[in-house]
């Protein structure tokens, strides 16, 4: 598959190609040179589309964090 080089260096990678690799617009690539050849890699991050998309990335944070609270109360109690 070809493409061409703009007067910019801008390079349109062809729809089949970033529809394999799911590549969107806004994407983030990683671009390493290896000899003569270019490689171009997304580079994956968690993308939040709503609110909902965060439910339970933080599950067990607070309960561990209570958890240890109590213990440090518990000790306190014990050696006032």
């Amino acid at each position: 598959m070809k493409t061409l080089v703009s007067e910019r260096g801008q390079v349109v990678i062809p729809k089949k190609i970033r529809e394999t690799v799911h590549i969107e617009k806004g994407d983030e690539l990683e671009i390493d040179v290896r000899g003569d050849s270019i490689v171009l890699r997304p580079i994956r991050r968690f993308k939040a589309k709503g609110w909902r998309d965060y439910a339970g990335i933080g599950e067990g944070v607070v309960e561990g964090h209570l958890k240890d609270r109590k213990k440090e109360k518990a000790d306190e109690d014990l050696y006032p």
